[in-house]
């Protein structure tokens, strides 16, 4: 009487060392721990309700504080926020001028080699121009 399941890919046996099927009841690991969990909890429970009252002045003051911070937080992720923009929007500026001016480098070149092939060609020209004189 040999029984098998199959878990996650894995193939176990019911029976123990001697060969005989196991019956009865049994809970794995998972259960356990879900079981467990539950107890915790409503032990929690059961607890915050005693100390509630005692801690409810502290519980108060914890949150007034969590709030302060949380817009405090705010507030200075804001102005940081737009310090980031800012700095941003200047680099962006600064980069449009840089290629600008680049660019306008670039045209004086074009027009400076420009200039220079006319006067070799206008030199060539004229030198064979002398030599066929």
């Amino acid at each position: 009487m040999e029984e098998k399941k199959e878990e996650k890919g894995e193939v176990i046996n019911n029976e123990n060392e001697r060969g005989e099927g196991m019956s009865g009841f049994f809970i794995d690991k998972r259960s356990l721990w879900l079981m467990a969990g539950g107890a915790l909890g409503a032990l929690a429970v059961i607890g915050i309700g005693r100390l509630s009252k005692k801690m409810r002045p502290a519980a108060v003051g914890v949150t007034k504080e969590g709030i302060a911070f949380k817009e405090w937080l705010i507030t200075n992720y804001e102005k940081v926020k737009e310090d980031i923009e800012d700095i941003v929007a200047e680099a962006k500026h600064v980069q449009l001028k840089d290629l600008e001016a680049e660019a306008e480098t670039e045209k004086k070149e074009q027009d400076l080699l420009k200039k220079v092939e006319q006067m070799v060609e206008m030199a060539l020209w004229q030198r064979s121009k002398k030599e066929e004189a």
